[in-house]
């Protein structure tokens, strides 16, 4: 399993993720213009399936940003029928080593409270995020995380 730069031949699957996280997520009505900008910018990384005689499916997306000192991880999802396979991980370890020559990567996520987040959380933890200061995001309480890389 390996990231890869997404295309606009992904958007399509990636609107499908989309749809699947809403729930939790909330509405985003305005994502696929940003995921357009992403990929023109390079910054949309993808783990696609690539079954036999299929069109490959993008199984995980994740969106970069920032600029040096401080990196962010911007939008992270995996298709539900992916998830607990890593591919959230080799996602997350992409964005690292895309990153590389930062000082810092941040991450806003779901707060402790918010059980439908629990994996995120752990996805982060587990690869070195510490967990930041409580902020708010859109109105939208959010854990900050963040990974020192020098």
């Amino acid at each position: 399993m390996r990231a890869e730069l997404a295309t606009t031949m992904d958007v399509p699957s990636w609107s499908e993720i989309v749809r699947e996280v809403e729930p939790l997520f909330g509405s985003m009505p305005d994502f696929e213009a940003m995921l357009i900008r992403k990929i023109d910018q390079g910054a949309a990384l993808c783990i696609r399936s690539h079954s036999e005689g299929d069109a490959a499916c993008v199984l995980g997306g994740l969106l970069l940003g920032g600029s040096p000192p401080q990196g962010w991880i911007r939008w992270l999802a995996v298709r539900s029928r992916a998830r607990g396979t890593g591919i959230g991980q080799c996602l997350v370890e992409a964005a690292i080593e895309r990153l590389n020559g930062f000082d810092r990567i941040s991450v806003d996520t779901f707060r402790a409270e918010n059980i439908g987040g629990r994996a995120a959380r752990r996805l982060y933890e587990r690869v070195g995020f510490v967990a930041g200061p409580l902020v708010e995001v859109g109105g939208v309480p959010r854990q900050r995380y963040v990974l020192t890389l020098v």
